[in-house]
């Protein structure tokens, strides 16, 4: 039987060092790779999936490291759009999927293991921002709040590909953000954002909608 202990003692770290060593997380938002690595139906379907999983079940080091290697830019992806900060997007990457491959027996299906990893990832960023959160109303003064809001106390995101868009996202209420970035990022459908956010399909596409109303309405109030 795999030893989950394994995981993070001595298979997680060889990878994630060398993963780190190798790749600039900064400059890849955005860009080609993602695109090109946005995940739909098809590979949730995947044969070779189904087997990588099955593979990492039983200990398999490279089945882990080939899954990581899949996922990695999508997810980071969506951690730093959660928190436009590269740094805290690097750490809850790996703490997603430190959760991922340690609570692999909570999978009961193979074929729902990407909806199942989406749905790790998204829990995991809101949990960050609510516990910032709470950590802030403990911690600034009152008079300090306009600051926070005018985006003075934080460090400004390392890289902005198109800010007025990036600000318009920003804004989105958490629900909204949730449908919109897993849809129109992600290249997720209705069918699959559903499952992952255990919500109907009506939901799904209402939220997109009102999402997309709001980020134009925004833009269109800045004339961009």
């Amino acid at each position: 039987m795999f030893c989950q202990e394994a995981v993070i003692t001595q298979i997680w770290p060889r990878i994630w060092y060398r993963s780190y060593a190798k790749i600039d997380l900064h400059y890849q938002i955005m860009d080609q790779e993602e695109k090109n690595q946005r995940i739909g139906t098809g590979f949730n379907r995947s044969d070779f999936l189904i087997e990588l999983i099955s593979r990492f079940r039983q200990g398999d080091s490279q089945a882990m490291e080939a899954i990581y290697e899949h996922f990695k830019t999508p997810l980071f992806s969506l951690a730093y759009r959660y928190t436009y900060n590269s740094a805290v997007a690097e750490d809850l990457l790996q703490d997603i999927f430190i959760k991922i491959f340690t609570r692999i027996q909570d999978l009961e299906k193979d074929e729902a293991f990407v909806g199942w990893l989406y749905r790790i990832a998204v829990n995991t960023c809101l949990s960050y921002l609510r516990s910032r959160k709470r950590l802030l109303q403990k911690t600034i003064s009152f008079n300090e709040v306009e600051g926070i809001a005018n985006g003075r106390t934080f460090d400004a995101p390392d890289r902005m590909i198109n800010k007025p868009l990036e600000d318009a996202i920003q804004s989105l209420p958490t629900k909204l953000k949730n449908v919109f970035l897993l849809h129109d990022v992600q290249g997720f459908k209705h069918e699959e954002i559903a499952q992952i956010m255990e919500c109907s399909l009506g939901t799904s596409k209402s939220q997109l909608f009102k999402a997309r109303m709001k980020i134009r309405k925004q833009l269109e109030d800045k004339q961009v």
